[in-house]
């Protein structure tokens, strides 16, 4: 196997560079929830990431959350991830999505 696959295989999603703050990133990486004052103990790993990928996108911003708050579910292009109060606020205040009380989660409003 050539040295520069085996490099990334050993890398992989542990430590995969850093964040639009500077911040390592990977579930490797031990850090406390993003939350202003909350202590909890997490990682910067995607199982914590605010939506469905590091950095911002439609649904999250590029903060890594405890699941007290990243506690919103969110049907976002077919699939279910879990965002962070201060988005799932946004969302909502932008009359473009709203919360499905049948499936417990936010969903975009059709046009």
């Amino acid at each position: 196997m050539p040295k520069t696959w085996q490099r990334k295989v050993m890398m992989g999603w542990a430590n995969c560079g850093e964040d639009s703050n500077g911040r390592p990133i990977g579930y490797a990486i031990e850090a406390t929830c993003d939350h202003p004052g909350c202590h909890n103990q997490i990682d910067r790993g995607l199982s914590y990431a605010c939506g469905d990928m590091h950095g911002n996108d439609e649904i999250g911003c590029a903060g890594y959350f405890c699941e007290r708050h990243r506690a919103t579910h969110i049907e976002h292009d077919g699939k279910h991830h879990q965002i962070c109060n201060r988005c799932a606020t946004e969302l909502v205040d932008s009359e473009e999505w709203q919360e499905d009380e049948n499936e417990g989660c936010l969903k975009k409003l059709v046009e």
